[in-house]
């Protein structure tokens, strides 16, 4: 039933300092940070999707917020490659 997300790994309390950047397409909004930062729900926090060698793909702006927060850990996802 759910095959499709098989290629995703779920792991809690991912080291921060162990999430690796590179450019991506949309830029960075310090506006939006300010905004999430304001406006933090737990409840809605997501986690951020990195790929195996653990470079972000998806959550910029909750990685920006997590530094910001002085948080150690957070929950990501990690994308396999299809095989």
């Amino acid at each position: 039933m759910f095959a499709q997300y098989a290629m995703f790994k779920v792991i809690e309390k991912f080291p921060l300092r162990m999430i690796k950047r590179k450019k991506l397409k949309n830029t960075l909004d310090a506006g939006n940070v300010l905004y999430m930062l304001l406006n933090f729900n737990k409840e809605a926090w997501m986690p951020l999707t990195l790929n195996e060698q653990n470079f972000l793909i998806d959550g910029q702006h909750r990685l920006e917020l997590a530094k910001q927060m002085c948080l150690e850990y957070v929950d990501v996802v990690i994308q396999s490659k299809p095989n």
